[in-house]
């Protein structure tokens, strides 16, 4: 292994990015002591760890295995896109409060995620996974205006995550990524 793949174990960088997860999941218990508007369970406690600790792991393997720069944000990106997917679903629903759309959610990160273990979340993948999972927010919608007839989309939310989606996209479509993906 070379010298500049390896991490200390107690680098700065890295007691830093710990430090402010552990502080994230620090606030809401802070916050359960100061009001009685923020009750979470302890499981949700585990949950809101899972989900962190996550995008610490993200973080860990995109800067030990990322290639440097662009290719190392892609996957930076896409390990924060879909931690902001589960959480903000997870909390209120991207569409509304049904279960049965919101689950598509989970599950395009879930099936991304697959994909991605078989893959070896190769650049050439990503690129296209990034594509196919900023279409299904749309196609999400759509089928929430069947699924849920009367009920508002909220495009601009959709829309968001299509651009973050996107962005990953773009970070892994660089001229020598199609050569080397």
């Amino acid at each position: 292994m070379s010298k500049a793949n390896s991490l200390p174990l107690f680098n700065g960088w890295r007691i830093a990015g710990w430090g402010s997860l552990l502080a994230l999941l620090v606030l809401p218990a802070l916050a359960m002591q100061l009001t009685p508007e923020v009750d979470w369970s302890s499981g949700d406690f585990i949950f809101a760890a899972i989900l962190l600790g996550f995008l610490g792991a993200v973080v860990e393997l995109a800067v030990r295995f990322g290639r440097p720069g662009v290719f190392r944000q892609g996957y930076i990106l896409a390990g924060f896109t879909a931690f902001l997917t589960v959480w903000s679903n997870a909390a209120v629903g991207i569409i509304g409060d049904d279960n049965s759309v919101n689950s598509s959610f989970f599950a395009m990160v879930a099936a991304a995620l697959a994909a991605g273990l078989i893959f070896q979340f190769r650049p050439t993948f990503m690129r296209w996974m990034s594509i196919i999972l900023a279409g299904g927010q749309y196609a999400v919608g759509i089928a929430a205006l069947w699924l849920m007839p009367g009920h508002a989309v909220e495009w601009g939310v959709l829309t968001f995550f299509a651009l973050l989606w996107l962005a990953v996209a773009w970070c892994f479509y660089r001229p020598g990524s199609r050569r080397r993906g």
